[in-house]
Order: structure tokens, then sequence, then C-alpha cells
């Protein structure tokens, strides 16, 4: 694969994707079943409220089966949607950080989770995220029996959020007796186990007039430690604050003399550690230098690590490849046939869960919004120190530490999620039997309680600090941060907090809608359908005392917040059959639609939507539309609290990466053009003039600050597709089950409502083409907060804006191959079939703000402005699937495909960081019946055991790896069993 060119050639020679007429299929999703009930009885396909007979999607769209979705170890959805091409991996099972509380989302295009309009049988679910996204680890996946995914603007049918597409989870139904199902999961390494149990019954009464499904799940998933797998060990490296770091300010410097002295004592000659360099303890009092290695007397294992000549704590010892969960689900369905035309359901869903994620030691004195000050008075200061801090023009002023808590444990933060939904409704038929009507209303909850255990107070611990006898008085033996003794039981307990903070969301849907036949024109019936909906959204989230407070390490002060959105809305959709039956027109349709919105929040929005159907000839469609889409800005985007977060800036060797003022950077080298620009805009940021020439970042992993913000407006949404579905009928046993379909889209989004990150912060304030003047004054400077005393920054304001735009562009192609065995000769029942799809991503392009270029992230890895997880961008990704059946056996290869990508700090600056070569994963699946009501299946996921690519070379503050995107836990097997009665 030495080309672009190449690789997609490559996907498309090995394998097609199922792809009916209209609709393409992958995996499983029996063409036949679906044409016998487009037959028999109207449908709906997803993207349009329109109920018609011959299952045709105007859109592009891809429906996936049951069987798809069984081809995993996970009994969570997003690990199998999230091997669509159209997808882009967000936040899922591997995402072990605070930042989405255990969440797992959907994000088509890459355009946020929360751009994507997630059903349930065509009707909206609650939301478990403040920005309205749906978590899908409430829908057990044994319960979805297919998922359409159709990709392009659909607010005109669906309303807001349906901006890049919609995910419909098809729930099973029909279901007629009891069936049960276990599937056990394990990695190579023994760990990351999961455990999935499910109970699915449903039975039909008064003589069928009425039926019944209903279904309980318990799933479990266990964590996969970084330890167990060296190549993720030594990651995510920060300065060794286990160990005690002394800061004093650089207006009040110890002596060069001093510091000489002290170190000539330990073998170091003059000048080894300068006056300006932090310096900590081994466990016998003395001090050492953590740049250099001077004089360290610890541990050289890990975590431990020393990189490039320092000293440093590997925060990714405390990591795992997968995040831990807890699961029980109940779902019940019911309905029952009042008369011919009126019957009437009723639905609920509940689901129980928590997930629990972590991190490293809290930091006191660095990330608590206040720094750890130590009078000279402490009674520990031992002597070497004493003589240090004796040296300084004022000795009697306190100094500074920073120091991981580890006897207040690790951070740990446990959510967990009560979610219930309730919906009930009426359907029927008017007098005339074309047009149909529904009443629909549902009611949803979602309760989030957070348990944060591992911040300390910063409070008790100062208290203790200040206390003239060192906090004996307090705890036993006194909080000493410089001795080789450890922290006492009771002093660990003193200054240990246990934070709970709780959100909650509600959601109120009342919707009705009227569709059917209107009249005959020339070419066929004029069908319709239109509706009327009122929508409520609310939002409340209660912070913990402590932590609104500020007196927890590792938080700014976060307060409570609330507010609420509501929309009632109007639309009307048709179906208008144009030309039939002439000279190169079988049939030829147009679909326009429009609806208007009235939010309390935005005011009146409209959206619309318009799409061209042509059959050319049997075997041949076009298709393509146009339409403008909005989303209005959720509950949590207006109202949400101040937030705090850490994130990473990476190494300061190249450009766009680390903070531009560390003079081991690239902004800084000798003979760059602007070094001398960029000392002089450090030194107006409050970089000390007596550090400017030696400044050196020390903590790569940057708090930033984040927040609802009320004075948002809705995102517009222009998205243009065409595309042609082919399916000929060749005489050839050979070929006359091919199908093929090419979609061509482009998606544009202006008033984008997006975050300013860390790293384009530092890299546009730094950036001459973004700040020619190197002015302190520009805006994303602005977010810049530094502490004056030592020039590190402290806070980076990540506000949530309406940006000026993101876009996107590629296409889709999607083929499928069959053969029966019978067909061509070989006898027996059985038959081969090879599937593909394959997306092409042209361009991807993000305009921060309004006059600033678009910059173009299509190829590459890493950017998080969209989606702090979703940062790949890859021109190629494919699926590809081989799957040969023989009776009541079957056995199936996947292929999933990755292309190359460069690294998103390059692009606007011109950085030279690497990149990731393309990567490919394969998967094994064999399924059998072994009686006659009991299946078995097994595969092994990413059986070649490939290891992720590495992106960052250097591992100061980051993952070397991009964690969403690529398989972090190996190898991994998986059996199951179902059986009915």
């Amino acid at each position: 694969m030495r080309s672009k060119t190449s690789c997609a050639v490559c996907a498309l020679m090995i394998g097609a994707a199922t792809l009916p007429a209209s609709a393409q299929t992958v995996e499983g999703q029996a063409t036949s079943t679906s044409e016998k009930v487009a037959s028999t009885s109207d449908i709906i396909v997803t993207g349009s409220r329109i109920a018609r007979r011959d299952f045709t999607s105007t859109s592009p769209i891809t429906t996936i089966g049951k069987e798809f979705i069984s081809k995993s170890d996970s009994p969570t959805l997003e690990s199998s949607l999230n091997q669509l091409p159209q997808i882009a991996a967000s936040a899922s099972s591997s995402t072990n950080t605070q930042a989405r509380g255990g969440q797992a989302s959907i994000n088509l295009r890459g355009l946020g989770q929360q751009r994507t309009l997630v059903l349930l049988d065509g009707r909206r679910i609650q939301p478990s995220s403040p920005d309205g996204a749906v978590d899908l680890n409430i829908i057990p996946a044994a319960l979805v029996g297919s998922v359409e995914v159709i990709t392009g603007g659909a607010s005109a049918i669906y309303g807001s959020d349906a901006v890049t597409g919609v995910v419909n989870l098809k729930l099973r139904r029909n279901l007629d007796g009891l069936e049960a199902s276990a599937k056990f999961g394990i990695s190579d390494m023994g760990d990351a186990a999961t455990r999935d149990f499910n109970i699915i019954g449903g039975t039909k009464f008064a003589e069928g007039r009425g039926s019944i499904i209903a279904s309980i799940n318990y799933s479990q998933r266990d964590d996969a430690p970084f330890t167990n797998r060296p190549h993720l060990r030594g990651q995510v490296l920060a300065p060794a604050i286990p160990n005690t770091l002394v800061n004093v300010a650089a207006s009040n410097l110890p002596s060069q003399a001093a510091v000489n002295t002290i170190f000539s004592r330990y073998g170091a000659g003059p000048g080894a550690v300068s006056r300006t360099t932090q310096l900590s303890f081994n466990l016998d009092g003395t001090l050492f230098s953590p740049i250099g290695v001077v004089n360290y007397r610890g541990s050289r294992e890990l975590p431990y690590r020393i990189f490039n000549n320092s000293l440093n704590y590997a925060l990714s010892e405390t990591y795992t490849a997968q995040t831990p969960l807890e699961r029980v689900s109940a779902f019940g369905h019911a309905e029952f046939e009042l008369a011919d035309s009126l019957s009437i359901f009723a639905e609920g869903l509940y689901t129980n869960y928590s997930v629990t994620t972590g991190g490293a030691y809290a930091n006191a004195g660095s990330t608590s919004g206040r720094s750890l000050s130590v009078p000279v008075t402490n009674p520990f200061i031992p002597t070497d120190l004493r003589t240090y801090l004796g040296s300084r023009p004022n000795p009697n002023a306190p100094f500074t530490v920073s120091r991981f808590t580890v006897e207040a444990g690790q951070r740990q933060e446990r959510n967990e999620y009560d979610v219930y939904q309730f919906t009930g409704g009426v359907n029927g038929k008017l007098a005339s039997d074309s047009i149909s009507w529904s009443l629909v209303g549902s009611y949803g909850k979602t309760i989030q309680a957070t348990t944060y255990r591992g911040y300390p107070s910063a409070a008790a611990i100062q208290t203790l600090l200040s206390a003239p006898d060192g906090g004996r008085s307090i705890c036993e033996g006194g909080y000493n941060l410089f001795g080789p003794q450890p922290v006492s039981a009771s002093c660990s307990d003193y200054i240990s907090r246990v934070a709970r903070n709780r959100t909650k969301l509600t959601q109120m849907t009342v919707e009705g809608n009227l569709f059917g036949d209107l009249f005959d024109l020339p070419a066929g019936k004029l069908k319709f359908a239109a509706g009327a909906s009122y929508r409520k959204n609310t939002y409340a989230f209660a912070a913990d005392p402590l932590i609104s407070s500020g007196e927890l390490a590792n938080f700014l002060p976060v307060f409570g917040s609330s507010g609420n959105t509501k929309a009632v809305e109007g639309y009307v959709e048709l179906l208008i059959p144009v030309l039939r039956d002439v000279t190169l027109i079988k049939e030829f349709n147009l679909a326009p639609s429009y609806r208007y919105s009235d939010y309390n929040t935005v005011g009146g929005i409209s959206t619309y939507k318009i799409d061209a159907d042509w059959l050319v000839i049997e075997g041949m469609r076009l298709r393509g539309g146009y339409s403008r889409a909005i989303r209005a800005p959720s509950a949590g985007e207006l109202f949400a609290a101040t937030n705090l977060g850490q994130s990473p800036i990476g190494s300061p060797g190249l450009i766009g990466l680390g903070d531009p003022c560390d003079i081991r950077g690239a902004y800084r080298a000798a003979g760059s053009a602007t070094s001398a620009q960029v000392r002089g805009l450090c030194l107006a940021q409050g970089v000390p003039a007596n550090l400017i020439d030696s400044f050196t970042n020390t903590n790569p992993r940057i708090p930033f600050q984040g927040g609802g913000n009320t004075g948002l407006a809705s995102e517009k949404a222009d998205t243009y597709s065409v595309g042609v579905v082919l399916n000929p009928k060749f005489a050839s046993p050979w070929l006359s089950r091919v199908n093929l379909s090419v979609d061509y889209y482009n998606i544009a989004i202006t008033q984008a409502i997006g975050q300013i990150t860390n790293n384009v912060a530092l890299s546009q304030c730094f950036d001459p083409v973004g700040n020619p003047n190197f002015s302190n004054n520009n805006y994303y400077c602005g977010l810049l907060t530094r502490d004056l005393n030592n020039g590190q920054i402290s806070l980076i304001g990540n506000p949530l804006l309406n940006l000026a735009s993101y876009s996107s562009s590629g296409i889709d192609t999607q083929i499928d191959w069959r053969v029966n065995f019978d067909d061509i000769g070989l006898g027996g029942n059985g038959s081969f079939a090879l599937n593909s799809i394959v997306s092409y991503l042209g361009s991807f392009r993000i305009q921060n703000l309004t006059g600033a270029p678009k910059l173009e992230y299509a190829g590459t890895i890493g950017n998080q402005q969209i989606d702090l997880f979703a940062t790949a961008h890859p021109k190629w990704k494919a699926t590809t699937s081989g799957t040969l059946t023989f009776g009541d056996m079957s056995a199936s290869i996947r292929w999933r495909f990755l292309d190359k990508m460069e690294n998103a700090a390059n692009v606007g600056t011109g950085g030279t960081a690497r990149g990731v070569k393309a990567v490919s994963y394969f998967d094994l699946d064999v399924g059998t019946k072994v009686a006659d009501r009991i299946e078995l299946r097994a595969g092994a996921v990413n059986f070649l055991d490939k290891k992720p690519p590495i992106l960052f070379e250097n591992p100061t503050g980051v993952l070397m790896t991009e964690p969403y995107t690529y398989d972090l836990i190996g190898r991994r097997f998986y059996v199951s069993v179902n059986t009915k009665f």
C-alpha cells in the first residue's frame, strides 16, 4: 500500500458491502427478508417519515444487522458501530478519563457526538450528557435487531441535532418464545474480561391482537491495566512529584554559592545545579535535582523514569485500556389492537450502570487553584534545605511545594447512572384507510451521581504545614513532606475527602404525526407526512460544597447550575412522483421537507431539505439532495457550570507542541526568525526576566477551564450529497449478486459550537499568522494565565463559542458480492460473501474565528477541538469482511483499515511532529448450531495482536499513541451461547 489510491483499490478488490437496491446492508442483514416485508406492507426507512413499499432511501444509508453486532467481544454497542468507516471512534470503553464520565457515544464524520442524532425505533432517546448526546451504554447490544445509519443533515425530518446524520437503533420485534444468551470475553493478557447475560421473551395474546416483549440484561466489564502491557508502560511523563518539589519565588532565589556548596557535599561540581532549578528530596532528607538527575538516590524503575536527562514519574502506570463497567437493564414493549384501525402501545426502558475511571494521584499545590505554602519554621525542614532557604535575600519568606498526595490514594471517579424512559402512544387510520396517524408521548430522566476519591483537602494540608509543630498536635506524627517515614493513617484520614456531585437531565416529548397518500399523479401517488411536536429538556447540576468552595486539590471551584430548553415544532414532508416509465427514467421522485422550530433560547428557526431519486433503469439508481440543518445549543452547553480538566501540550521540541516559552523548544531555537519576538511575548505574559533565558516548562499537562455559555447561537449546516446505486442482475451466477453504491457528501457547519483547546490557544498565540505582531492582547494569548513567580502556565481558558465553521467532504463506496455454491455447481447449502465499506475523506476544515484561515485536518490525527476523543481524520478508512457459510456453520474474517495520518500539531504552524503509519486489524468469528435451539459463537478480535502506532516519540505529558482510535488492549477472545425455548 504505497499510495492512497492503491489502499482504496485493494479494499475494493478484496470485498464489497451488501447493498440492496437503495439501502446498503452490512454483514448478515438478509435483503430477501427486507424485500419480502416491503412487498406486503409499508415500511419507513430512516431519514423519512413517509411509509412506502419499495424500501428505497434517497439519502446514503447503511444498515447493520444483529450478526454484525454479535461479532465483538464487547457487551456495549459502540464497539461494533465504531468499526463503520463513516463513524469516528469517540468516547468508548477505552475512555478511562473523567472528561466523559465513562459514557460511550457515536460520532458521525468526526464532527462531534452532539451533532449525531440517536433514535430508538425512530424516536428520540433520553440523553445522558449535558450536550444532548446519547450514551450507548443504556442500550444492551443483544436487544438491537439492526441499526440504520444515515449521513447528512436531517433536521427537517427529526429536528435539532441531526446535523451530520442519524443513527436509528431498531429493537427486536415479533419475538415468540424465550431466548437466553451469554457471552464471555478475555484478552490475551488474562485481563479485560467481559460478561454479558440476556434474557428476552415475547408472546402474542388475544388471538394475535396483542403482543408483548420484555428483556433483562446484566453486563460486566473489567479493567486492562497499562502495567500488563509493555508497549503502554512508561508514558505520560511528569516531573517526579511523588517527591516534594520546592518552589521559590523568582524574586527571592537562593544564592548560587549556597547551591554549589550543598551539592559539592554530594560530589557534584560547581554549577552542576542552577539556583533556578526546582529541587526535591531523597528519603534521607538530602536534596537532589530532577533536572540532570543530580544526587538522586531513589528508584529508577517504573513508575520512575529518567528521560531527556530528567527524573519523571510515568502517569500511565495508573491507566487502564478498558474502563470497568457494571450494568443492569430492563426493557418492555406492549401493544394492543383495539380495532382494525386503532392500536395503542406502551414502552419502558430502565438502565442502571456504574463506570469507574481513574488517574494518578492528586497534585496538591499545583492545580488546586492555590499553592501550598510552607513557613521556614516548619520543624521537618532538613538541614540542607534550611541552608538553601537561608541564602535567599529574604531568608524568612515562606516557600511553596508541589507533591503527589500518595497517602490519599489514587484519584478515582465513580459515575453511577440511573436512566429511564417511558413512551406511550396511539396509532390509527382515518376512514379512507389511506392516511394513518399517531400520537406519542415520552418522558425520560437521567441521574448521574459522581463520587470522587483521592482528592485531598488542600486546606487541611495547608493547616498541617502551617502548624508550629508540623501538625503533630493534629494527627499522629505530623505531616512531614521531607522525611523518610510515611505519613500516618490518622494524618491521611485528616486530609482525605470524599466528594459527590449530582447531575439530572430530563426530556419530555409529545408528537403527533399524519402520513399517507393524498391523491394520484400521472407518475404515481403523492405521499406526505406532517406533524407537530413539543420538546422540553432540563439540566441541573449540584456540586459538592467541597468542590464549589475550591477546597479539593486538583479542582478549581465548580458551582451548581441549571436551565432548560423548549421547542415547539411543525413539519411537512412530501414524496412527489414526477416521472415514470419514460426514456431513461424508470422512476423519478422528489422528496422536499420543511420544519419550523421555535426555541425559548434562540427563537424561531427554519430547516428544509429536498432529495431526488432517479431510477434510470432496473439496477441503476441515482440519488442526491440538499439540506439545511440546525442544532440549537443544548441545555448543558448553555448553562453548564465552570469545570476544570487537564490536557497535555506535548514536548517542546517541535513547532505546535509544548510551551513556546520553553528555552528547549523550537519556538526559541537559535536561528529562528521569530525567536526574539517569542521571547518578548513570553516576558509580556509574565515569565520573570531573570528566568526567561533558562525557562523550562515543568508541567506538560496543563489545567484548562471550560463551561457553558448562555450567549451561544444555533449552528447551521448545509449538506449536499449525490450518489449512484448499482445492482445489476447478471445472468452469470458468479455476478448475479453484485451490488455497488458510491455517494459524495459535503457538510459545511457555520456558527459551529466548539472549544478553543489548550494546544490551539498556545500555537495560535505564538503563530506569526494568527498573531503577526506577537501581541499579548491577541485573543488566544488572553486565554493563557501564568504564575508570575515562576512563569509556569497555571490555566488556559477553553471557551465554548460559536466558531466560524467546520466542514467535511468525501466519498463513501460500498460493494457486495455473494455467490451460492449450489448456483456454481459446487452443491451443498453454502455460500461465500465479500463485503466492504470504504470511506475517502477529501476535506476536513476548521475555522476558529471569522477572518482566520480555514485549517485543513483531513489526513491528520490529534486535533481535539471538535471532540476530545475523536481526533483521527484519516483519508481512507475501510471495513471488509469475508464470510463462508455451510449449512448451520459460518466462518468470517474482518479487516479494518486505517490510513496513515500526519500530526495535527503541524497544521497551520509549519511544525514537524511525526505522524502515524497505516494500521490494519483482523478479526475472526466462527458460529454454529450445536442443537436445534442452541447456537455457539467464538471469535478473536485483533487476532494478530497489532500494537498501536507511535504518534509522539517524546512521552512527556502525553500518551505516545492515540488511545481512542487504536486498539490498546491487544488480542482478545470471546465465546457466546444462545438458546431458544
